[in-house]
C-alpha cells in the first residue's frame, strides 16, 4: 500500500505507528487479506467500496482489478442501493475508458447514479485524441466521429 510509504520511511519510529481506520471494517479486513495474498473474493456488493479504498490506499493493481470487475458487472452493480457519488473523477474516467459503448448504451440506470458520468468521461477520453472531431449528419442530425 503506497499510502503508508511516507509513514514507514522513518525506520526509528516503527514501533509507534498508530493507524485509524475510517471505513467499513469488513472492507479493511478484505484489503488486509488481499495484501497478505489470501485472494479474497471481489463481488458485486463490495466492488465499489474496494475500488474506492484501494484508490485511496494507492494499490494500483487492485484499482485496475476492481475497475475491470465493475465494468463487466455494471448492470448488477447499478441495481444495488450504492451511492456512486463517492467515485472520484479519475476512477469514473478509468471505468468509462474500458466500458464497452454498447453496454453503456443498454445499461439501465433508473436513478442515473453513474451512466451520464460515464458518458461524459467517455467523451473526454475520445476527444483527448486530437484526431477525433465531432460531426453531425445533415440527414438525421445524429452526432458521430469520423472513426
Amino acid at each position: 500500500m503506497k499510502y503508508f510509504e511516507k509513514y514507514l520511511a522513518d525506520q526509528k519510529n516503527l514501533d509507534e505507528i498508530d493507524i485509524s481506520v475510517h471505513c467499513d471494517i469488513q472492507i479493511f479486513d478484505w484489503l488486509m487479506k488481499y495484501v497478505h495474498a489470501q485472494n479474497p473474493i471481489l463481488d458485486v456488493k463490495n466492488s465499489v467500496s474496494i475500488l474506492i479504498s484501494s484508490d485511496f490506499l494507492q494499490i494500483s493493481l487492485l484499482v485496475q482489478r476492481s475497475i475491470d470487475f465493475i465494468s463487466s458487472h455494471l448492470q448488477e452493480i447499478l441495481m444495488l442501493p450504492i451511492d456512486m457519488n463517492c467515485m472520484n473523477a479519475g476512477l469514473v474516467k478509468k471505468l468509462a475508458s474500458i466500458v464497452d459503448l454498447e453496454v453503456l448504451e443498454n445499461v439501465a440506470d433508473r436513478k442515473d447514479k453513474l451512466r451520464s458520468k460515464l458518458y461524459m468521461k467517455r467523451l473526454e477520453v475520445m476527444f483527448e485524441d486530437g484526431s477525433n472531431t465531432l460531426k453531425r449528419c445533415v440527414l438525421c442530425s445524429q452526432l458521430f466521429t469520423k472513426d
